[in-house]
């Protein structure tokens, strides 16, 4: 007979014995045992049907006070719903949930674990079933909370911790109910999630007891955390006691690797000062080697990285992102390894010393609590913002004095540096690094102060070198970690962890050496088998090339090591191998390592190297480098070999733009040619992507060439330029026949960035290739394509032997008319730039006599657009700004003869740059729009053919430079104010502008802002050199007008000057400006009554100091 027809038979035997009213309690007994002994989790062999008909009778008729029964009816209800794969609906298992929490009311303490056990498997198969009973399990006085808060299971009850074990769970499948859902929609309520919360933690800190079995008390904790992880990364809102969390955590992460108090102890946060956030000024010239932003948004962030399930957030770490130069190529390639599911040790080589199942069982549950503390690290660590964690870094990470013994000291065996070197289990040492990563990364405003300490016996340590001491521990454990360890999980982490504590360490404040040991120990992994661990010391090396400020240990550590230095390390390094049977299996990965030696870099060979710079390097990153792309150079001889994988060369193209971006001068000075000649060979390769960052590193390149040209530093000539002649036929191979979009936009910045002084040395028919290119890519189908060809036609118009050519700037200026019509929003953006930029070139023309004048119709749409777009978003409002304001400098009086319309158009452009200076809230578009007035104002004509405008723009633009919050904007307002020429300019309005000078001049002395501190003196600065413009142009009769804003703010203006004198050189040109003042009212004003003599005077007075 088939189990189906067995199933069929006992069952309709079963229902036709239930639904008598004193049914024969032996017989029902008896079936149900049969039932229950049918291998259900073996086979298939209930329909859904006939089990339903089953489950039925009997959560109608079994009653929960007859509890044995009861007991095997659940077991039954659980086989049949559970293991038989049958989808019945959450409002039909609604009634059997009633039905076990009835049975749980009325049972024994014998009975309640089965029952609870029972009801944890149904839950865990269809979570919704419980949604109308979340009240009743888990409320203030729910079923649930009872059990665990309830006091006569205590600490010592023999059934205790499997109660615990098995609420928990249920618990846990509960919550999963709002998984996915908003917090508005939740079930589960956010008071009931912090009551859940606070129930947790009272339990995780009773402790450990010696009568506890611990494997079961291990599964407690392992629920338990992950309750709390769940809660936290699914709502945000919930409030947590984070002394607390911090002390749970760190007291399980270390659980089993280190003695400590049975009971988790909380942790106070440090006060410490934060430092505030280092601001960097912008180089000008050329494009800024891309920055990865860090998303605003971490929960959502978390979300998208990490399903909470059974699964470890282990993941989370595997996308590293930082806010620094260096931006890793592959992404995909720096994940670690997902942890599984089961929570099983992570390989055999972990069991080697286990003798029997019990203790491996304990020994793998012990690890899987560190891993759950270490999971609920990662959620907050997320959750929480990084100047509420540091606080916490003091009881996280080892601050020893004596960093190459910091494993001594007691406190450091509390520390998660202390798991990630001891435990014994791989995948728990992984956890604890990846939580020192979250720890790390992105903390280069905390770690900025940061300092090593001078005196060695300091009675007082400050908090910097208290900072410096957890920077110097942190170098010497992760450099411990990569020469000892052999899992190659853990060293990809450790390698994160590395370049994220690089990329956050001030090392010009640090000792010396840690760049050096850093880059001793991840350098070997360059040259591994493994190519995940050469994508993560790739990574690693690219953030040491990109430490800015710059050290020089930098290239220090990149030189190579001379022969005999080689063989005395290599015996160093013998030594100190530990014995280990992995240690040879480890070893196989690597090949010779002679690139990081230079055999022919001895002293006697220096002459014959100078002759042979075009292929020998002296840092071996470049070697490895043009070897992992498929060139060797060894013995002066460039011979080819076989490329590494794709992600390796993602990556070292990648490192080569950090050098570029960084160290061009000093490392790649006198290889510009061969350079050029391999990557025109990689921008032939098939694989898309590294055509993409062959022509991103092209385009740093070119950056870094042009910032040399500003620092006086340039390069020959005449090799930049065979670089460009190199590259431009491939680079338009890519740009005219590939189908790689973001490699054409690339490509179009690389001809962006060649250069006014190697774009004019290039022969006739490359210059007009590129002019052709570009133009023809404002016309491609990709937004993304218009916009950077519109951004590189606008940098090359302004280039001398572009800008005179009127044609090529007519061309351009109907590109960019058409790309401000774009719907796309980023082409509008980037042609907004481009006609500032144009029109910056027009401008730089009215200084060439020999230049045509642009067309009046060309001319006119220009303007007619410029004000259109000042009605667009802030982004292409500030840049329509500047081409409003370099467009009115324009404007002559013959244009406005041969337009009539182009009056009004000036009017109605003054109004909308007034608009953009007063009404709009974004800074930017309020500062270029006083900038863009103070421009337009250098052209006379607008005095001389319009009238009226000046009322409103010269009494707006003192109000700005008085009273407006941001400091730029009244710098630019102060500018704006001396942009006229001549006194007749200012007219009747002369007056009033003096005593808006002044009295901006005061609020600026007395502005305590410390937010806006740091724009301070260059607004008194600009102020002053407003006010010494004035006085250049007082007539005799204006004495009198101003003597009133004298007397009331003379003190205030005599200070300011003082103290500026004091600090200008004599050759700054704001200085010159205040001595042509002070010459003038000494010397050329003369006064013709008392009250402008006494004005004079006070003027004088002002103006001469005791030097």
């Amino acid at each position: 007979m088939s189990l189906s027809h067995q199933f069929l038979t006992l069952s309709a035997e079963l229902c036709s014995h239930l639904y008598v009213k004193n049914y024969n309690k032996e017989k029902i007994n008896s079936l149900i045992d049969e039932l229950n002994s049918k291998p259900y989790k073996a086979e298939l062999f209930v329909g859904k049907q006939d089990a339903a008909a089953l489950v039925t009778s009997l959560y109608v008729n079994i009653k929960p006070v007859d509890e044995f029964l009861a007991a095997k009816t659940s077991h039954l209800i659980n086989n049949i719903v559970t293991k038989q794969n049958l989808q019945f609906t959450g409002v039909y298992l609604g009634s059997v949930i009633a039905w076990h929490i009835d049975c749980i009311k009325k049972c024994s303490d014998i009975i309640i674990p089965d029952i609870l056990h029972n009801l944890q498997c149904i839950l865990h198969v269809n979570p919704q079933s419980g949604r109308m009973f979340i009240t009743d399990l888990i409320g203030q006085d729910g079923l649930l909370i009872k059990l665990i808060n309830n006091d006569k299971y205590n600490q010592s009850h023999q059934n205790t911790m499997q109660i615990y074990l098995i609420v928990l769970k249920c618990i846990i499948n509960l919550l999963k109910i709002d998984d996915n859902k908003k917090s508005e929609q939740a079930d589960v309520s956010l008071e009931l999630k912090e009551d859940i919360s606070q129930l947790i933690i009272r339990l995780l800190m009773k402790g450990f007891i010696k009568s506890h079995d611990e494997s079961i008390y291990c599964k407690v904790i392992i629920s338990a955390l992950r309750i709390l992880s769940h809660i936290y990364f699914n709502d945000q809102k919930v409030d947590f006691p984070m002394p607390e969390i911090i002390g749970l955590c760190r007291h399980f992460i270390l659980y089993g690797i280190v003695s400590q108090e049975k009971r988790p102890e909380k942790i106070m946060p440090a006060q410490q000062s934060i430092a505030a956030v280092p601001v960097k000024p912008n180089a000008k010239g050329g494009k800024k080697q891309k920055i990865r932003k860090q998303r605003n948004n971490a929960i959502e962030s978390l979300k998208k990285e990490i399903p909470v399930s059974d699964r470890s957030l282990m993941r989370d770490v595997g996308n590293f992102e930082n806010n620094s130069a260096y931006k890793p190529a592959s992404q995909n390639f720096l994940e670690t390894q997902k942890t599984r599911n089961c929570w099983a040790l992570t390989s055999d080589s972990d069991m080697s010393d286990v003798e029997n199942g019990r203790e491996a069982k304990l020994i793998a549950l012990r690890s899987r609590v560190r891993q759950s503390a270490a999971n609920l690290f990662l959620v907050v660590f997320k959750i929480k913002e990084k100047k509420d964690i540091f606080g916490y870094w003091w009881a996280l990470l080892p601050d020893s004095p004596d960093a190459n013994n910091w494993l001594g000291e007691e406190k450091s065996k509390k520390t998660l540096a202390y798991c990630a070197v001891t435990d014994p289990i791989a995948s728990s040492r992984a956890s604890a690094l990846s939580v020192i990563l979250t720890l790390l990364a992105g903390s280069k405003m905390y770690l900025s102060q940061a300092e090593t300490c001078k005196k060695t016996n300091a009675s007082f340590i400050p908090f910097s070198v208290s900072l410096g001491y957890i920077v110097t521990c942190m170098h010497k454990i992760l450099v411990g970690i990569l020469d000892s360890e052999r899992s190659h999980s853990v060293i990809i982490v450790a390698l994160k962890c590395c370049a994220a504590l690089v990329q956050s360490t001030p090392y010009h404040k640090m000792q010396e050496g840690l760049i050096v040991e850093l880059v001793r120990s991840t350098r070997k992994f360059l040259i591994h088998r493994d190519v995940t661990l050469q994508v993560g010391a790739l990574i690693t090396i690219g953030c040491v090339i990109s430490i800015d400020p710059k050290v020089d240990e930098v290239l220090k550590s990149l030189e190579k090591d001379t022969a005999i230095n080689k063989i005395e390390n290599n015996k160093v390094n013998k030594e100190n191998i530990p014995l280990n049977d992995e240690c040879d299996d480890f070893e196989e990965g690597y090949s010779d390592d002679e690139m990081f030696t230079a055999f022919g870099s001895t002293e006697h060979d220096e002459k014959d190297e100078k002759h042979n710079t075009d292929v020998y390097f002296k840092s071996w990153i470049l070697d490895i480098c043009f070897k992992n792309m498929g060139w060797m150079f060894k013995d002066n001889e460039v011979a080819r070999c076989k490329p590494s994988a794709i992600p390796i060369i993602l990556e070292s193209l990648q490192v080569l733009s950090a050098i570029a971006f960084h160290h061009l001068k000093d490392l790649l000075d006198s290889h510009i040619t061969l350079l050029a000649d391999i990557l025109s060979e990689m921008l032939l390769h098939e694989h898309q992507d590294i055509v993409l960052q062959t022509a991103r590193l092209i385009s740093v390149i070119g950056d870094a060439i042009q910032r040399l040209d500003q620092q006086n530093q340039s390069l020959p000539l005449n090799q930049c330029v065979h670089m460009w002649e190199k590259l431009i036929t491939p680079l338009s191979m890519v740009l005219q026949n590939h189908e790689n979009v973001p490699a054409k936009a690339v490509v179009c910045d690389c001809i962006a960035n060649i250069g006014e002084k190697s774009f004019k040395e290039l022969p006739s028919r490359t210059r007009v290739l590129c002019c052709v290119l570009l133009v023809g890519s404002c016309e491609a189908e990709c937004g993304a394509l218009r916009a950077a060809a519109v951004r590189a036609l606008a940098m090359a118009v302004v280039y001398r032997s572009l800008r005179e050519d009127i044609c090529f700037v007519t061309d351009c200026g109907e590109n960019i008319l058409r790309a401000l019509a774009d719907p796309t929003a980023v082409v509008r953006t980037k042609a907004a730039w481009a006609l500032g930029n144009l029109s910056d070139a027009l401008v730089l023309n009215m200084d060439e006599p020999d230049t045509e004048d642009i067309d009046d119709d060309l001319l006119l749409r220009l303007l007619e657009v410029s004000v259109q777009c000042a009605n667009d978003n802030d982004k292409v409002k500030m840049s329509a700004t500047r081409g409003l304001g370099n467009l009115l400098r324009l404007i002559k009086n013959e244009n406005l003869q041969r337009h009539t319309q182009l009056k009004s158009l000036c009017e109605k452009a003054i109004e909308k740059l007034l608009e953009c200076a007063i009404k709009v809230t974004n800074m930017k578009v309020r500062w270029n729009a006083c900038y863009a007035l103070g421009n337009a104002m250098k052209n006379e004509n607008l005095f001389t053919c319009f009238n009226g405008w000046q009322s409103k723009v010269f009494p707006s633009l003192c109000t700005l430079s008085k009273d407006c919050k941001n400091l730029k904007v009244r710098i630019n307002a102060a500018v704006a104010l001396r942009a006229p020429a001549l006194r007749a300019q200012y007219g009747e309005h002369y007056t009033p502008i003096w005593r808006g000078v002044m009295a901006a001049m005061e609020n600026a002395a007395n502005d305590d802002d410390f937010t806006e501190y740091k724009h301070k003196d260059n607004l008194i600065e600009q102020l002053c050199v407003t006010l010494a413009h004035l006085c250049c142009l007082l007539k005799p009769s204006d004495l009198t007008d101003i003597l009133d804003p004298l007397v009331f703010h003379f003190d205030c203006a005599k200070s300011l000057y003082i103290q500026l004198y004091n600090k200008l050189p004599p050759e700054n040109a704001s200085c010159l400006k205040i001595l042509q003042a002070a010459k003038y009212v000494t010397m050329d004003l003369t006064p013709e009554n008392e009250t402008q003599m006494q004005s004079l005077g006070m003027l004088q007075d002002i103006f001469i100091w005791e030097v």
